[in-house]
Protein backbone atom coordinates (compact mmCIF):
# COMPACT_ATOMS: atom_id res chain seq x y z
CA UNK A 1 0.00 0.00 0.00
CA UNK A 2 1.21 3.12 -0.98
CA UNK A 3 2.14 5.21 1.73
CA UNK A 4 3.33 8.99 2.57
CA UNK A 5 6.97 9.39 3.10
CA UNK A 6 8.02 10.15 6.73
CA UNK A 7 9.72 13.73 6.28
CA UNK A 8 10.29 14.17 9.85
CA UNK A 9 12.90 11.30 9.93
CA UNK A 10 16.77 11.75 8.51
CA UNK A 11 17.59 9.89 5.74
CA UNK A 12 20.60 9.48 3.80
CA UNK A 13 19.30 9.56 0.55
CA UNK A 14 20.10 12.07 -2.07
CA UNK A 15 17.81 14.00 -3.48
CA UNK A 16 17.55 14.61 -7.31
CA UNK A 17 15.96 16.48 -10.27
CA UNK A 18 15.89 15.93 -14.17
CA UNK A 19 14.26 19.07 -16.15
CA UNK A 20 15.29 20.66 -19.32
CA UNK A 21 18.04 22.72 -17.55
CA UNK A 22 19.54 19.56 -16.20
CA UNK A 23 18.99 16.43 -17.91
CA UNK A 24 20.68 14.60 -16.54
CA UNK A 25 19.62 15.13 -12.26
CA UNK A 26 23.42 15.69 -11.64
CA UNK A 27 24.07 17.40 -8.52
CA UNK A 28 24.55 20.84 -8.91
CA UNK A 29 24.10 19.98 -13.00
CA UNK A 30 21.74 23.47 -13.96
CA UNK A 31 23.14 24.32 -17.43
CA UNK A 32 25.01 27.09 -18.26
CA UNK A 33 22.59 28.68 -20.34
CA UNK A 34 19.46 27.71 -18.30
CA UNK A 35 16.32 25.94 -20.21
CA UNK A 36 12.28 25.17 -18.46
CA UNK A 37 11.84 22.98 -21.95
CA UNK A 38 12.80 21.21 -24.94
CA UNK A 39 11.21 21.13 -28.31
CA UNK A 40 10.52 17.29 -29.02
CA UNK A 41 10.16 17.00 -33.32
CA UNK A 42 7.53 14.85 -35.28
CA UNK A 43 7.82 11.29 -34.40
CA UNK A 44 10.79 11.77 -32.21
CA UNK A 45 11.50 9.17 -29.44
CA UNK A 46 13.35 10.52 -26.56
CA UNK A 47 15.01 9.75 -23.42
CA UNK A 48 13.89 12.04 -20.48
CA UNK A 49 15.65 10.28 -17.99
CA UNK A 50 18.31 7.79 -17.88
CA UNK A 51 19.39 7.21 -14.23
CA UNK A 52 21.26 4.46 -12.29
CA UNK A 53 19.88 3.17 -9.18
CA UNK A 54 18.97 2.14 -6.32
CA UNK A 55 16.57 4.72 -5.44
CA UNK A 56 12.80 5.57 -5.63
CA UNK A 57 11.30 7.91 -8.61
CA UNK A 58 9.31 10.14 -6.30
CA UNK A 59 6.92 12.74 -8.33
CA UNK A 60 6.68 13.28 -12.49
CA UNK A 61 5.22 16.65 -13.56
CA UNK A 62 4.92 17.59 -17.32
CA UNK A 63 2.74 19.84 -19.62
CA UNK A 64 2.50 20.70 -23.35
CA UNK A 65 0.67 23.46 -25.32
CA UNK A 66 -1.27 21.66 -27.43
CA UNK A 67 -3.57 19.03 -25.21
CA UNK A 68 -6.16 18.30 -27.67
CA UNK A 69 -7.18 14.96 -27.70
CA UNK A 70 -5.37 13.81 -30.77
CA UNK A 71 -2.04 14.98 -29.42
CA UNK A 72 -3.00 13.53 -25.84
CA UNK A 73 -3.46 10.29 -27.59
CA UNK A 74 -0.74 10.24 -30.15
CA UNK A 75 2.13 10.79 -27.47
CA UNK A 76 3.41 7.89 -25.74
CA UNK A 77 4.93 7.50 -22.37
CA UNK A 78 7.50 4.29 -21.56
CA UNK A 79 9.03 3.27 -18.29
CA UNK A 80 12.10 0.61 -18.10
CA UNK A 81 12.87 -0.19 -14.55
CA UNK A 82 16.20 -2.05 -13.92
CA UNK A 83 17.67 -2.30 -17.61
CA UNK A 84 14.65 -4.15 -18.97
CA UNK A 85 14.12 -4.67 -22.62
CA UNK A 86 10.48 -3.86 -21.96
CA UNK A 87 8.50 -1.38 -20.57
CA UNK A 88 6.31 -1.71 -17.56
CA UNK A 89 5.12 1.54 -18.12
CA UNK A 90 3.51 2.07 -21.53
CA UNK A 91 0.11 4.58 -22.14
CA UNK A 92 -0.38 7.77 -23.78
CA UNK A 93 0.15 10.67 -22.39
CA UNK A 94 -3.40 11.89 -21.61
CA UNK A 95 -4.70 8.88 -20.31
CA UNK A 96 -1.67 8.30 -18.08
CA UNK A 97 -2.65 11.09 -15.97
CA UNK A 98 -6.30 10.89 -15.86
CA UNK A 99 -7.47 12.16 -19.23
CA UNK A 100 -9.65 9.40 -20.87
CA UNK A 101 -10.21 9.62 -24.33
CA UNK A 102 -8.17 12.60 -24.52
CA UNK A 103 -10.80 14.78 -22.02
CA UNK A 104 -9.34 17.15 -20.02
CA UNK A 105 -11.08 17.81 -16.37
CA UNK A 106 -9.18 19.16 -13.20
CA UNK A 107 -9.17 16.44 -10.16
CA UNK A 108 -6.32 16.35 -7.93
CA UNK A 109 -5.45 12.88 -6.07
CA UNK A 110 -2.51 11.67 -3.09
CA UNK A 111 -0.94 9.85 -6.23
CA UNK A 112 -2.20 11.34 -9.84
CA UNK A 113 -4.39 14.71 -11.03
CA UNK A 114 -4.19 17.01 -13.69
CA UNK A 115 -4.14 20.72 -12.27
CA UNK A 116 -6.59 22.94 -13.88
CA UNK A 117 -6.85 20.79 -17.20
CA UNK A 118 -2.76 21.50 -18.01
CA UNK A 119 -0.72 20.73 -15.07
CA UNK A 120 -0.15 16.60 -15.43
CA UNK A 121 1.72 15.03 -12.52
CA UNK A 122 1.91 11.94 -11.07
CA UNK A 123 3.28 10.51 -7.23
CA UNK A 124 3.14 6.94 -7.38
CA UNK A 125 6.36 5.17 -5.66
CA UNK A 126 8.40 4.26 -8.13
CA UNK A 127 11.39 1.43 -6.65
CA UNK A 128 14.00 0.69 -8.77
CA UNK A 129 17.27 -1.31 -7.98
CA UNK A 130 19.76 -0.89 -11.29
CA UNK A 131 18.26 2.21 -12.61
CA UNK A 132 15.02 3.80 -14.40
CA UNK A 133 14.77 4.78 -18.32
CA UNK A 134 11.67 7.11 -19.14
CA UNK A 135 10.58 7.81 -22.61
CA UNK A 136 8.85 10.38 -24.72
CA UNK A 137 7.96 9.05 -27.72
CA UNK A 138 6.49 12.11 -29.97
CA UNK A 139 4.07 9.72 -32.39
CA UNK A 140 2.55 12.27 -34.13
CA UNK A 141 3.46 15.06 -36.93
CA UNK A 142 3.65 18.40 -35.18
CA UNK A 143 6.31 19.41 -32.84
CA UNK A 144 5.67 19.49 -28.77
CA UNK A 145 7.02 22.07 -26.50
CA UNK A 146 7.57 19.94 -23.38
CA UNK A 147 7.97 21.09 -19.79
CA UNK A 148 8.64 18.68 -17.34
CA UNK A 149 10.24 17.61 -13.69
CA UNK A 150 11.09 14.44 -12.71
CA UNK A 151 11.94 13.73 -8.80
CA UNK A 152 13.69 11.13 -7.23
CA UNK A 153 16.05 10.00 -4.85
CA UNK A 154 19.24 7.60 -5.05
CA UNK A 155 20.31 5.24 -2.01
CA UNK A 156 16.95 4.00 -1.11
CA UNK A 157 17.04 0.47 0.68
CA UNK A 158 15.54 -1.55 -1.93
CA UNK A 159 14.38 -5.29 -0.98
CA UNK A 160 12.83 -8.11 -3.07
CA UNK A 161 9.33 -7.57 -1.64
CA UNK A 162 9.04 -4.13 -3.49
CA UNK A 163 7.30 -4.70 -6.39
CA UNK A 164 7.76 -2.29 -9.62
CA UNK A 165 5.27 0.27 -10.61
CA UNK A 166 3.42 -0.92 -14.06
CA UNK A 167 0.74 1.24 -15.79
CA UNK A 168 -0.69 0.06 -19.12
CA UNK A 169 -3.30 1.32 -21.73
CA UNK A 170 -6.09 -0.83 -23.26
CA UNK A 171 -8.67 0.38 -26.12
CA UNK A 172 -11.18 -2.35 -27.20
CA UNK A 173 -14.61 -2.70 -29.10
CA UNK A 174 -15.50 -6.13 -27.03
CA UNK A 175 -18.64 -7.81 -29.25
CA UNK A 176 -21.90 -8.28 -27.02
CA UNK A 177 -21.51 -10.52 -24.67
CA UNK A 178 -17.33 -10.32 -23.90
CA UNK A 179 -15.71 -7.79 -21.29
CA UNK A 180 -13.10 -5.39 -21.88
CA UNK A 181 -9.80 -6.52 -20.98
CA UNK A 182 -8.05 -3.76 -18.45
CA UNK A 183 -4.86 -5.85 -17.31
CA UNK A 184 -3.00 -9.27 -16.93
CA UNK A 185 -0.62 -9.90 -15.06
CA UNK A 186 1.08 -13.64 -14.28
CA UNK A 187 3.56 -15.63 -12.73
CA UNK A 188 4.50 -13.11 -10.17
CA UNK A 189 3.05 -11.32 -7.02
CA UNK A 190 1.21 -8.21 -6.98
CA UNK A 191 -0.85 -5.25 -5.89
CA UNK A 192 -3.44 -3.64 -8.00
CA UNK A 193 -3.73 0.06 -6.88
CA UNK A 194 -6.04 1.92 -9.74
CA UNK A 195 -7.88 2.16 -12.48
CA UNK A 196 -8.54 4.66 -14.81
CA UNK A 197 -12.09 3.74 -17.22
CA UNK A 198 -14.34 5.13 -20.17
CA UNK A 199 -16.51 4.13 -23.11
CA UNK A 200 -17.89 5.89 -25.70
CA UNK A 201 -21.29 4.35 -26.41
CA UNK A 202 -22.12 3.69 -29.67
CA UNK A 203 -25.90 2.28 -29.73
CA UNK A 204 -28.63 4.13 -27.89
CA UNK A 205 -28.69 4.15 -23.31
CA UNK A 206 -26.14 4.00 -20.94
CA UNK A 207 -23.23 1.71 -20.78
CA UNK A 208 -22.73 2.67 -16.52
CA UNK A 209 -24.31 -0.43 -15.42
CA UNK A 210 -21.43 -2.98 -15.67
CA UNK A 211 -19.45 -4.61 -12.94
CA UNK A 212 -15.28 -4.49 -12.60
CA UNK A 213 -14.52 -8.06 -12.25
CA UNK A 214 -11.19 -9.57 -10.08
CA UNK A 215 -10.09 -13.04 -11.79
CA UNK A 216 -7.32 -13.79 -8.56
CA UNK A 217 -4.58 -16.68 -8.48
CA UNK A 218 -6.72 -19.36 -10.87
CA UNK A 219 -10.02 -18.01 -11.49
CA UNK A 220 -11.39 -18.65 -14.93
CA UNK A 221 -15.16 -18.69 -15.34
CA UNK A 222 -15.53 -16.72 -11.88
CA UNK A 223 -13.71 -13.64 -10.20
CA UNK A 224 -13.20 -13.60 -6.76
CA UNK A 225 -13.91 -9.98 -6.35
CA UNK A 226 -16.88 -8.07 -8.20
CA UNK A 227 -17.83 -5.04 -8.17
CA UNK A 228 -21.83 -4.00 -7.95
CA UNK A 229 -22.06 -1.34 -11.04
CA UNK A 230 -20.44 1.25 -12.71
CA UNK A 231 -21.41 4.52 -10.39
CA UNK A 232 -20.56 2.01 -7.11
CA UNK A 233 -17.25 1.76 -7.88
CA UNK A 234 -16.43 4.64 -8.41
CA UNK A 235 -17.72 5.68 -4.73
CA UNK A 236 -20.88 7.10 -5.47
CA UNK A 237 -24.55 5.79 -6.16
CA UNK A 238 -27.67 6.02 -8.39
CA UNK A 239 -25.67 7.94 -11.24
CA UNK A 240 -22.21 9.58 -10.90
CA UNK A 241 -22.26 13.32 -11.89
CA UNK A 242 -18.91 15.20 -11.82
CA UNK A 243 -17.13 14.93 -8.81
CA UNK A 244 -13.52 14.45 -7.73
CA UNK A 245 -12.35 12.61 -4.11
CA UNK A 246 -8.95 11.48 -2.87
CA UNK A 247 -9.74 7.90 -4.11
CA UNK A 248 -12.48 8.29 -6.67
CA UNK A 249 -14.27 10.43 -8.76
CA UNK A 250 -15.35 11.66 -12.51
CA UNK A 251 -13.58 14.32 -14.05
CA UNK A 252 -15.46 14.99 -17.33
CA UNK A 253 -18.57 14.34 -18.24
CA UNK A 254 -20.93 15.55 -21.16
CA UNK A 255 -24.15 14.73 -22.29
CA UNK A 256 -25.09 13.36 -25.80
CA UNK A 257 -28.03 15.33 -27.01
CA UNK A 258 -29.12 11.82 -29.06
CA UNK A 259 -27.97 9.09 -26.97
CA UNK A 260 -30.40 10.28 -24.29
CA UNK A 261 -26.88 10.10 -21.34
CA UNK A 262 -23.70 10.85 -20.40
CA UNK A 263 -21.80 9.94 -23.66
CA UNK A 264 -18.18 10.81 -22.18
CA UNK A 265 -17.63 10.00 -19.02
CA UNK A 266 -14.27 9.28 -17.88
CA UNK A 267 -13.75 8.03 -14.50
CA UNK A 268 -10.78 6.89 -11.74
CA UNK A 269 -10.59 4.75 -9.05
CA UNK A 270 -7.23 4.55 -6.96
CA UNK A 271 -6.85 1.43 -4.18
CA UNK A 272 -5.18 3.31 -1.89
CA UNK A 273 -6.54 2.35 1.50
CA UNK A 274 -7.83 -1.16 0.01
CA UNK A 275 -5.29 -2.26 -2.21
CA UNK A 276 -6.05 -5.83 -4.28
CA UNK A 277 -3.22 -8.37 -3.61
CA UNK A 278 -2.20 -11.03 -5.86
CA UNK A 279 0.17 -14.11 -5.25
CA UNK A 280 0.96 -15.75 -8.58
CA UNK A 281 -1.75 -14.13 -11.21
CA UNK A 282 -4.22 -11.40 -12.43
CA UNK A 283 -6.77 -10.66 -14.30
CA UNK A 284 -8.92 -7.70 -14.27
CA UNK A 285 -11.76 -6.90 -17.14
CA UNK A 286 -15.15 -4.87 -17.20
CA UNK A 287 -18.21 -5.94 -18.23
CA UNK A 288 -20.66 -4.52 -20.96
CA UNK A 289 -24.10 -4.07 -19.67
CA UNK A 290 -26.35 -1.09 -19.56
CA UNK A 291 -29.69 0.18 -19.82
CA UNK A 292 -31.11 0.47 -23.24
CA UNK A 293 -34.21 -1.19 -25.03
CA UNK A 294 -35.28 -4.02 -22.73
CA UNK A 295 -34.37 -3.30 -19.30
CA UNK A 296 -31.07 -2.29 -16.72
CA UNK A 297 -28.71 -4.36 -17.94
CA UNK A 298 -28.97 -4.98 -21.62
CA UNK A 299 -25.75 -6.52 -23.27
CA UNK A 300 -24.01 -4.04 -25.44
CA UNK A 301 -20.37 -3.45 -27.41
CA UNK A 302 -19.30 0.25 -26.80
CA UNK A 303 -15.49 1.61 -27.65
CA UNK A 304 -13.87 1.34 -24.41
CA UNK A 305 -10.13 2.79 -23.06
CA UNK A 306 -8.70 2.06 -19.27
CA UNK A 307 -5.36 2.43 -17.81
CA UNK A 308 -4.50 0.23 -15.34
CA UNK A 309 -1.93 0.61 -12.26
CA UNK A 310 0.58 -1.64 -10.16
CA UNK A 311 2.92 -3.12 -8.84
CA UNK A 312 4.75 -6.49 -9.49
CA UNK A 313 8.12 -8.30 -10.46
CA UNK A 314 9.67 -7.82 -13.20
CA UNK A 315 8.66 -11.26 -15.47
CA UNK A 316 10.14 -12.14 -18.84
CA UNK A 317 6.36 -11.29 -20.33
CA UNK A 318 6.47 -8.09 -22.08
CA UNK A 319 3.10 -5.65 -21.81
CA UNK A 320 0.80 -6.41 -24.96
CA UNK A 321 1.95 -3.18 -27.03
CA UNK A 322 -0.33 -0.48 -27.09
CA UNK A 323 -2.59 -0.06 -30.61
CA UNK A 324 -0.78 1.74 -33.10
CA UNK A 325 -1.89 5.60 -32.74
CA UNK A 326 -4.56 5.60 -35.84
CA UNK A 327 -6.26 3.30 -33.77
CA UNK A 328 -5.60 5.34 -30.67
CA UNK A 329 -7.12 8.24 -32.21
CA UNK A 330 -9.70 6.83 -34.30
CA UNK A 331 -13.21 8.99 -33.55
CA UNK A 332 -12.09 10.43 -30.21
CA UNK A 333 -12.20 14.02 -31.95
CA UNK A 334 -14.43 17.01 -29.88
CA UNK A 335 -17.53 16.67 -32.34
CA UNK A 336 -18.92 19.93 -32.31
CA UNK A 337 -22.33 19.40 -30.19
CA UNK A 338 -19.54 18.11 -27.86
CA UNK A 339 -17.97 21.48 -27.82
CA UNK A 340 -21.24 23.24 -27.43
CA UNK A 341 -22.34 21.35 -24.49
CA UNK A 342 -19.71 22.59 -22.93
CA UNK A 343 -20.28 26.47 -23.84
CA UNK A 344 -23.64 25.29 -22.19
CA UNK A 345 -22.37 23.37 -18.49
CA UNK A 346 -19.64 26.81 -18.06
CA UNK A 347 -22.26 29.33 -19.29
CA UNK A 348 -24.35 27.53 -16.74
CA UNK A 349 -21.58 27.03 -14.08
CA UNK A 350 -20.53 30.76 -14.11
CA UNK A 351 -23.82 31.73 -13.51
CA UNK A 352 -24.92 29.72 -10.32
CA UNK A 353 -21.48 30.33 -8.45
CA UNK A 354 -19.14 32.77 -10.03
CA UNK A 355 -16.66 30.21 -10.62
CA UNK A 356 -15.65 26.93 -13.08
CA UNK A 357 -15.09 23.19 -11.47
CA UNK A 358 -14.74 20.16 -12.63
CA UNK A 359 -14.81 20.27 -16.41
CA UNK A 360 -11.84 22.15 -17.97
CA UNK A 361 -12.30 23.78 -21.51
Amino acid sequence: MMKAPEIFRFQKLASRSITAGNPTGAKAGRLPEYRHAIQVEPHEKIRLADVEGPGMVRGIWMTIGNRSPEVLRSIVLRIYWDGSESPSVEAPFGDFYGAAHGRLGHYSTPCLGISEGKGFWCFFPMPFRKGFVLEFDNDQDEGVCLFYQINYTLGDKITSDMGRFHAHFRRSVPPIGKNHPVMTARNTPGVYVGTLISALPRTKGTWREGEIQFYIDGDTAVPTIVGTGWSDWFLSAWGLGVHQSAYAGSNYQVQHPEFGDRYYCGCYRFHLMDPIYFQNDMRVEYTQTGQGGSGWFDERSDDWCSVAYWYQNLTKEPLPPVPPRVERIRDIAQQPWELEALKAIRAKKMSSDGAESGLVF
